[in-house]
């Protein structure tokens, strides 16, 4: 099992607008994303099922349980999060 660590949520954002997330509005504290690039989410990562709206508190720094239930919703493990934060 790989470590998460806590990181702020510009950088979640970023990551998650790597993989076909885009930022659809700003309620308080809270950013919600929309999923657009189907496409390009079956190519990194196969047929899973994923959810199309994600909704990200802009907090530095977001807690571990607040991303580890991030990461959960857009279906993917902790390891390939933490690859896709690296290259972003």
């Amino acid at each position: 099992m790989s470590k998460l660590f806590s990181i702020n949520y510009d950088k979640v954002v970023k990551v998650l607008a790597s993989i076909g997330y885009t930022v659809n509005h700003q309620k308080g504290s809270h950013i919600i994303l929309r999923f657009t690039d189907t496409q390009k989410y079956n190519l990194l990562f196969g047929s899973r099922k994923n959810e199309t709206m994600v909704v990200v508190p802009a907090h530095k720094p977001l807690g571990k349980g607040m991303l580890r239930t991030i990461i959960r919703e857009i279906d993917l493990s902790v390891e390939e999060f933490n690859k896709l934060a690296e290259r972003t």
